[in-house]
């Protein structure tokens, strides 16, 4: 039941945007009654917190991979390698994305995307961290911030635009951008202590 009323709220969010994603109508489409649905769910907005934290957590499960290999990795090919997983995480659930992005109003948009936000965050800050000798400003929360807001911009827009630019092309030009930000050059070299696993601060 409760998986038969998550997928209609996301086919209806994703339909009909967050205004219109009524109880009464996600119980509908989910072929329940209105009280049954409210067995397992006190309004709308659990529907989709609930709808959120599997978007999450499926996301998170998709980046895993290519986090744990970023870690090892010089900065421009662990850079090329999160973004792609990320972009090929939000391709997965497009048409929710752009109901969330596109149709729920900013405050609620903001608060279902934050959990995302954050692990992004921790991300790149742990990966400049790590990389601190080779930044070219020793600002980490200035950058993190910077890079957070830039990438998740781009991807998303990515995504949502379908724009007539190659997946590979716009990856690489995004972790250009990335790179020379961080580091004021598209192909940084790993410090000796990063190679060695020594503290970089």
């Amino acid at each position: 039941m409760v998986e038969r009323i998550l997928t209609a709220g996301a086919r209806v969010l994703s339909e009909r945007g967050y205004q219109e994603a009524s109880t009464n109508r996600i119980a509908r489409e989910a072929g329940v009654s209105p009280g049954s649905l409210y067995q397992y769910f006190p309004d709308k907005d659990a529907i989709v917190a609930e709808i959120t934290r599997r978007l999450v957590n499926d996301f998170a499960t998709a980046i895993a991979p290519a986090l744990r290999r970023a870690a090892t990795e010089e900065p421009a090919i662990g850079t090329l390698s999160i973004l792609g997983a990320v972009l090929d995480a939000l391709q997965e659930h497009a048409e929710l994305l752009r109901a969330m992005v596109d149709r729920i109003p900013a405050v609620e948009q903001q608060a279902a995307l934050q959990s995302v936000r954050e692990h992004l965050t921790d991300l790149v800050h742990h990966t400049l961290a790590a990389n601190r000798r080779a930044l070219r400003d020793p600002d980490l929360e200035r950058m993190t911030w910077t890079i957070v807001e830039l990438t998740q911009h781009l991807l998303v827009r990515y995504v949502l635009d379908s724009p007539p630019v190659a997946r590979e092309d716009f990856l690489a030009d995004t972790a250009h951008i990335v790179l020379t930000f961080a580091y004021g050059t598209a192909a940084p070299e790993r410090s000796t202590s990063a190679r060695d696993g020594a503290p970089s601060g």
